[in-house]
C-alpha cells in the first residue's frame, strides 16, 4: 500500500511538473475581431446554407494547416441554393502547421459572435476565418473597413524610439514583393523585411494576401491602404508610441500588414546572470524539493506499516517484540 501511495504521488508530481513546464502559448494573442453580415432579413440558421456551412467549418483547420490558407466551398460554385464557402488563412511567414490549425479550430468555435448570419470575418494574431454565401471574398463597403490590433510585450513606457516614415517606407516596400509572392512558397502572396529603429530596437514588418480572388493588383492595393492607417495621431502607431516592444496589425478581408517591433538586446551583468539563471531553474528546484519531500513522507510511512505489521504478526504467535534498549 506504502509504494502504490509513493508511486502515485511521484506521479501526480511529475505530471504536475511537465503541465507548468510545458504551458503552450495562445496562438490568438488573446483577442478576436469579428464582422458579422448586417443584414438580419437572410438568416443561415434552419436553412440549406447552415446545414452546408457546418462541415467546410470543421474541416478547415486541417485543410489549411499544411500551406498556411485554404478555400473550400460546398456544392457548385455560382449557385445559390444551399451553396457554402469558408476561408482560412494563418499569419506569419511560416505557421507551424498545429499552430495554424489550433488558431483556425479557435476561431471556429467562436463563430457564435455571429450567430445565424450568412456572411461572416473573424481576426484574431494568428489567423483570419471567413465564410460567406457568395464567391467573392468581400463585398465593396467591407473593403474600405479595416480592423487594427495591438498587443504589448512590454507594459512600461519609453521614449518614441522609431520612426514612422522609415515603418511606411519599409511596409510600402514590401507591396509588390507580397503581390508577385516574394515569400518563394507556391500559393502563398508574402514579403517580409526587417529595419533597424533607433535605441539599437529592430521591426519586422510583414505584409500578406490572401491567395483566394485575389490578383497581383488588388493585393498591392489592398495593403496600399493599410500602410495608409500606420502614420498620424488617428493610425496604427499612435496608440504604439512609447511601448518598447510589441505587436501591430491592419487586418483586412483581403489582407494583413503586420509589425512586430523588438527591444534592444541590454548587457547582461554577472548579477543578472545569475538572477535570470535561478529564475529559469526555479521550477526544477521546487520540483526537486518536492519529490524529495514525498520520498521522505512516503519512506516513513512504508517502514511505519512494516513495523506494525511486525508487531501484529508477533501479538498473534504470542512473541513480544524486542523492546529496544
Amino acid at each position: 500500500m506504502a509504494r502504490q501511495c509513493l508511486f502515485l504521488l511521484l506521479v501526480a508530481v511529475t505530471v504536475m511538473a511537465f503541465g507548468v513546464a510545458g504551458a503552450s502559448k495562445d496562438v490568438t494573442g488573446g483577442y478576436l475581431l469579428y464582422d458579422c453580415d448586417p443584414d438580419p432579413r437572410r438568416p443561415a440558421k434552419g436553412t440549406a446554407f447552415g446545414a452546408s456551412l457546418r462541415p467546410l467549418l470543421a474541416a478547415l483547420p486541417s485543410a489549411a494547416a499544411p500551406t498556411g490558407f485554404a478555400f473550400l466551398h460546398s456544392g457548385r460554385a455560382g449557385r445559390s441554393n444551399g451553396t457554402a464557402f469558408a476561408r482560412g488563412l494563418c499569419f506569419g511567414e511560416s505557421p507551424a502547421r498545429g499552430d495554424c490549425r489550433e488558431c483556425l479550430a479557435t476561431a471556429v468555435e467562436r463563430i457564435g459572435f455571429c450567430d445565424g448570419s450568412r456572411r461572416a470575418a473573424f481576426w484574431n494574431d494568428g489567423c483570419f476565418l471567413a465564410y460567406s454565401d457568395t464567391k467573392a471574398s468581400v463585398s465593396a463597403p467591407a473593403d474600405e473597413r479595416r480592423w487594427m490590433s495591438f498587443l504589448t510585450h512590454d507594459p512600461v513606457v519609453y521614449p518614441r524610439f522609431y520612426d514612422a516614415e522609415t515603418l511606411v517606407g519599409l511596409a510600402r516596400s514590401l507591396l509588390p514583393r507580397a503581390a508577385a509572392n516574394g515569400s518563394g512558397v507556391p500559393g502563398r502572396m508574402l514579403a517580409a523585411a526587417s529595419a533597424a529603429l533607433r535605441a539599437n530596437g529592430t521591426v519586422r514588418a510583414v505584409a500578406q494576401c490572401a491567395p483566394w480572388n485575389v490578383t497581383a493588383a488588388e493585393c498591392a492595393l489592398c495593403l496600399a491602404k493599410s500602410v495608409r492607417d500606420v502614420p498620424g495621431p488617428g493610425g496604427l502607431f499612435g496608440v504604439f508610441e512609447g511601448v518598447r516592444s510589441g505587436v501591430a496589425s491592419v487586418h483586412r478581408y483581403d489582407c494583413n500588414l503586420r509589425f512586430e517591433i523588438s527591444a534592444p538586446v541590454r548587457p547582461v551583468g554577472k548579477g543578472a546572470r545569475i538572477r535570470k539563471k535561478i529564475r529559469d531553474n526555479l521550477l526544477v528546484v521546487i520540483v526537486g524539493a518536492v519529490v524529495i519531500v514525498v520520498a521522505v513522507v512516503a519512506g516513513a510511512a512504508f517502514l511505519l506499516v512494516r513495523r506494525k505489521k511486525k508487531m501484529r504478526k508477533g501479538a498473534q504467535a504470542g512473541v513480544s517484540p524486542p523492546t529496544p534498549s
